[in-house]
């Protein structure tokens, strides 16, 4: 899956924010994906154990000009 933007809440109440995000693994344990680094755009790799996290949100790739 992809998506425009990808944010992951931790416990200690900080928030990731990724963008460009292309899901790799999302298996019980770990969150895997590419994205693009917001500060150069380079494709880059992150991986978060699940048991790390409280949650995350994302939101979907717009298509324009479809009715």
């Amino acid at each position: 899956m992809k998506y425009s933007i990808l944010c992951i809440f931790t416990p200690t109440g900080r928030t990731y924010t990724f963008r460009n995000v292309e899901l790799i693994c999302d298996n019980e344990t770990i969150l895997q994906f590419n994205y693009a680094a917001m500060s150069d755009g380079k494709s880059k790799t992150a991986t978060f154990p699940k048991a790390t996290l409280c949650g995350w949100s994302v939101t979907p790739i717009l298509i324009k000009g479809g009715d």
